[in-house]
């Protein structure tokens, strides 16, 4: 967490240090806080810092006095007994199998009422499955289905068609030239009799 600060704070204190320089690449309009926005701020974060230390000594001392509630020891026995018990005990005592809370939270004096839907962020999780993970993944769905059913169907339809077709020319090469002159002239014959026809405006 300190070198993601750090990240953070050298930009903005080079920017800070140089908004007296360059303001010409905003159209020349300056960019240092009037005296108004400087004392606000100035007192806002006054405000902010005293609120973040009487919360930090509120919620120490409160740490101090609330009790663990549920505590497993039992170093005479094997250190799975006392996992197990701390796993049994800990849904009763807390009220989730997953979750205590933290008495030095600064959070829950903070946000107060707000601090349980803030914990659960406010929800935004289940919109965002709603909104798009769902739909997106019934969308994949879909798409699989209609590559394997009907994609698939074609592919394997078009072999299919392939080899019947391969195995009827393979059955009529038999080798035989009388058969292959008996087909030519059946077929000439039927040419014959459809130009006739034709001509004949039947």
């Amino acid at each position: 967490m300190t070198a993601v600060l750090w990240a953070l704070a050298a930009p903005s204190l080079a920017f800070g240090l140089s908004a007296g320089f360059i303001d010409d690449w905003f159209d020349g309009r300056p960019l240092q806080p009037t005296l108004t926005t400087a004392v606000l701020g100035t007192g806002v974060a006054l405000v902010g810092g005293l609120v973040t230390y009487a919360t930090w000594r509120h919620t120490t001392a409160l740490a101090a006095r609330v009790p663990i509630g549920a505590v497993a020891a039992h170093p005479e026995a094997e250190p799975a007994v006392s996992e197990a018990e701390a796993i049994s005990s800990h849904e009763p005592v807390y009220g989730d199998i997953a979750a205590a809370p933290d008495p030095a939270d600064p959070g829950r004096l903070l946000l107060g009422p707000l601090h349980r839907p803030a914990a659960a962020g406010f929800h935004l999780d289940a919109v965002y499955r709603t909104l798009f993970v769902r739909p997106v993944t019934a969308g994949a769905e879909l798409v699989r289905f209609l590559d394997r059913e009907v994609v698939d169907t074609y592919v394997r339809g078009a072999g299919t068609g392939t080899n019947w077709l391969g195995w009827l020319v393979r059955r009529a090469q038999t080798g035989n030239v009388q058969t292959y002159l008996s087909a030519l002239l059946a077929g000439s014959v039927v040419l014959a009799i459809a130009v006739v026809l034709v001509a004949a405006g039947v």
